[in-house]
């Protein structure tokens, strides 16, 4: 799958705050297990959407739900319910919660006590935040029902096998298994600060410079890169950058700049040219307060990979898939788009670039998508339509949309602003 670049999703990493304290959540909690003690293991599907892999869960006495699953969260969010779902929950107490983003903290319920399934798995006294706002709008940004985010809870009970290719993850019991290692594989130390995992790597920038960066390995992030000038003076912004709207964390919107870096060094592995996020300061000023961190490596990066996350044993293995050399690609187009009923092909621009191909073409935010390039949207998924966006500069797009009830048609060209 190819990056969604102005489509990012920067979800939470971050640390939740209670009253202005640290929100402990997972750390109260019981892990989860399989029911039945001597499963070795239990593989299932996953959903791959703009990045982000999203697993069923039940809550309680509820319905399958939809998470997406997140390295950087500590407790499990519910982000949004539908009037057709159904669910129960023990509301302790109300809380805030802050994270990335521009904005102030939010209001949520902090629920406990409560029991999720996973198949075979189950966990008893498990936290959880509901938010009192859908501030994500996941469903209609993926095209698809989603909701809530789920992290720790499950990454610290199991050693977590992502087969990207296949779209398959394999969950091993901590207790009977053996490490798997292939003469392509490397394994790095995970280095824990609370519930969030950690490895270093080395960056190469435009004018040839070699930095060692802390990297907060994120699975809940669609982007590549993630890097903050603001903790290390060696960390240059690239000549050429595009400021943008990343996306949307807990406290609010997050904006900064996008650019490319020479490369990004995974022990012997080399990715070439990947495209970087560097948000502002006032998006990050959360964050960079947990600790000496220089930011994040997204799903653009680990999708490249077999995966296996161990948290018990604090290891984290990459071994390259056929995705490895897939060239970073961003969204030539200028345009956003989210679905306007989740889980059906309606769909609508929410933002537009700035001086963007679409912004020339007259495109404006809300315009209701009626066909691109003469195929009709009712027949297209979000990805494909990215797919498109991210294909080739100079790419003829035509598209027909309504607004005001008023048809319109127009025609513009990929650029590749990078």
């Amino acid at each position: 799958m190819k990056n969604k670049w102005l489509h990012i999703i920067l979800l939470i990493k971050v640390v939740l705050l209670v009253c202005g304290q640290e929100a402990r959540g997972q750390q109260g909690s019981n892990n989860l297990f399989f029911a039945d003690h001597d499963q070795k293991k239990m593989t299932l599907p996953f959903r791959f959407i703009n990045n982000l892999s999203i697993i069923p869960l039940f809550i309680n006495n509820s319905d399958t739900l939809f998470f997406v699953l997140d390295t950087g969260l500590t407790t499990a969010i519910l982000t949004e319910l539908s009037l057709s779902d159904s669910l129960s929950l023990e509301y302790s107490r109300r809380v805030r919660l802050s994270g990335l983003g521009e904005g102030e903290p939010i209001q949520a319920l902090h629920s406990t006590g409560n029991r999720f399934r996973i198949h075979d798995i189950v966990g008893y006294n498990q936290d959880m935040y509901v938010l009192l706002q859908n501030i994500f709008n996941l469903s209609s940004l993926l095209g698809t029902r989603v909701h809530g985010i789920v992290g720790y809870d499950l990454f610290n009970s199991f050693i977590i096998e992502m087969d990207y290719p296949h779209r398959l993850i394999t969950l091993h019991n901590p207790v009977f298994y053996e490490p798997k290692y292939t003469r392509n594989s490397i394994t790095f130390p995970l280095e824990m600060q609370g519930t969030k995992p950690f490895i270093t790597a080395e960056i190469e920038q435009e004018d040839g410079s070699r930095i060692t960066v802390k990297l907060l390995v994120d699975l809940g992030a669609s982007h590549a890169l993630w890097l903050d000038p603001h903790t290390d003076d060696r960390i240059r912004l690239p000549e050429k950058t595009v400021e943008t709207y990343l996306g949307t964390g807990l406290s609010g919107q997050i904006h900064g700049v996008l650019g490319k870096i020479s490369k990004l060094i995974l022990g012997p592995y080399i990715l070439n040219e990947p495209i970087v996020a560097y948000p502002d300061s006032l998006s990050t000023a959360r964050a960079t307060r947990l600790g000496e961190r220089n930011g994040s490596i997204g799903s653009e990066i680990l999708r490249r990979f077999y995966v296996i996350i161990d948290y018990p044993n604090k290891k984290l293995t990459l071994s390259p898939n056929r995705s490895f050399r897939d060239p970073f690609r961003q969204n030539m187009s200028g345009i956003e788009i989210e679905s306007t009923i989740p889980g059906l092909p309606y769909y609508q621009i929410t933002y537009i670039r700035k001086n963007s191909p679409a912004d020339r073409a007259g495109l404006r935010r809300g315009d209701e998508i009626i066909s691109i390039n003469d195929q009709s949207a009712l027949t297209i998924s979000i990805n494909k339509i990215y797919d498109i966006f991210e294909s080739k500069p100079g790419r003829k797009i035509k598209m027909t949309v309504r607004r005001r009830g008023e048809k319109y048609k127009t025609i513009f060209y990929l650029e590749d602003w990078l």
